[in-house]
């Protein structure tokens, strides 16, 4: 007879997780002795901001260290390189197994497009923990004091910054701000280049930054940081613009939906911020977000995957995700979305449900693709960001220097 699902079969068991810094990765910080009460297996979790995070986590698995068990992971980022590199442990056995896999998992309840994200080759190589993509936030009362209209349309964008920046009610606040770091820009900019009827690659697949909307998109931000823009833009990630919108010092900007819980933890931050998808494009009609979850995985050199597996099946469980919601963590399971909890959460504050239905509107009209075709997508995003940098920084004009990126692209493919 087959053994049957039992969530204490690996009681007194250590695993170790390696997580990037994330409302989700916090949450599961606090919540961490809830599974330990469920399982015995304890947790041992390091959480490192971005950049440290994906220097330690390469350079442990590189050593094939079995010294992680449980890693976050961007599938549309880097699933192709880590899969090649066999760092993913295959999911799928342990999912098919009555034995590792509680009855009640409900894997087909996770949103179809967030699981075919976390497989390659056929292989589930991830669980995905949230939904996520960047959205258009601006401050109500700083719109309100200087009697502009929020903005309908992409193109509205820059004559609105402009009648912010000729306002003095607006204070000392900085009309526009976003991502000015080079490897952070293709996240941010991309809505920007789609709007505008542009696309990072032509039909026959090769790098398109010399398209003409491509080029009028990639403009069109770069302008709003380098025209009005906070100093020293170019230094900035979404931690120096979720601070400013934050602290009510940002009259708009296009920024992560993941970071709605942090800016509301600010006071007043809940009466005073909208929040949508980033406006279509008048001329091209187009709205075209960018949208993706981050995935949670195990590491092919875990030698406790089972066990690892049992924490990847409790932290996406529906129980778990209706509770991460509070935490502003958008649940990838639809019973949870549009569960009463949820629901419940929502009605609560109209700004709730603004980010709710931008959440919505993001999963169904969005892609993942925020860089030209490529399986080298860290260093195509870094060529594009350094790209819209140089334009901001006024080192040379949009055209020019996005039409030089496209043959060095090429290369990459």
């Amino acid at each position: 007879m087959a053994q049957a699902f039992n969530w204490k079969k690996h009681d007194g068991q250590t695993i170790n997780l390696l997580l990037n810094n994330h409302p989700w990765s916090q949450a599961i910080k606090d919540m961490s002795g809830d599974f330990t009460a469920k399982t015995g297996i304890k947790l041992r979790l390091e959480i490192f901001n971005e950049e440290q995070y994906r220097a330690r986590l390469n350079t442990m698995l590189q050593a094939k260290s079995s010294d992680i068990d449980v890693f976050m992971s961007l599938k549309f980022r880097e699933g192709a390189m880590y899969d090649k590199a066999g760092w993913y442990a295959n999911l799928t056995p342990l999912l098919n197994s009555p034995a590792s896999t509680a009855p009640d998992f409900n894997f087909n309840d996770i949103g179809e497009g967030l699981r075919r994200a976390e497989t390659i080759g056929g292989k589930l190589v991830g669980l995905p923990i949230n939904l996520e993509g960047p959205l258009f936030y601006w401050n109500k009362d700083i719109f309100q004091k200087c009697n502009v209209a929020e903005p309908m349309f992409l193109e509205d964008l820059p004559e609105t910054a402009a009648k912010l920046k000729a306002c003095p009610a607006r204070g000392d606040a900085t009309v526009w701000a976003a991502r000015g770091i080079r490897g952070a820009i293709s996240y941010a900019v991309s809505g920007f280049i789609y709007n505008s009827g542009g696309d990072f690659s032509s039909a026959d697949g090769k790098p398109s930054m010399c398209n003409p909307n491509t080029i009028k998109g990639a403009e069109m931000y770069a302008n709003l940081l380098k025209d009005f823009g906070p100093p020293g833009a170019a230094n900035h990630t979404f931690t120096q613009v979720i601070e400013m919108l934050g602290q009510g010092k940002l009259a708009m900007t296009h920024e992560s939906s993941n970071e709605f819980a942090n800016v509301m933890k600010f006071p007043g931050r809940d009466k005073d911020i909208g929040l949508k998808v980033l406006p279509r494009g008048k001329a091209s009609g187009i709205s075209k977000p960018i949208v993706f979850g981050w995935g949670v995985s195990v590491s092919n050199f875990s030698t406790k995957k089972d066990a690892a597996w049992y924490f990847l099946q409790w932290a996406t469980s529906a129980e778990m995700q209706a509770k991460l919601v509070r935490n502003g963590v958008a649940p990838p399971r639809s019973a949870v979305f549009n569960g009463p909890d949820f629901k419940a959460w929502t009605t609560e504050l109209p700004v709730r449900q603004a980010w709710a239905n931008a959440l919505i509107e993001i999963s169904k009209t969005g892609t993942a693709i925020s860089y030209p075709p490529t399986e080298r997508v860290v260093e195509a995003r870094e060529m594009v960001g350094g790209a819209v940098q140089k334009v901001f920084l006024g080192q040379g004009n949009a055209k020019d220097t996005l039409c030089a990126l496209d043959p060095e692209l090429a290369k990459l493919q």
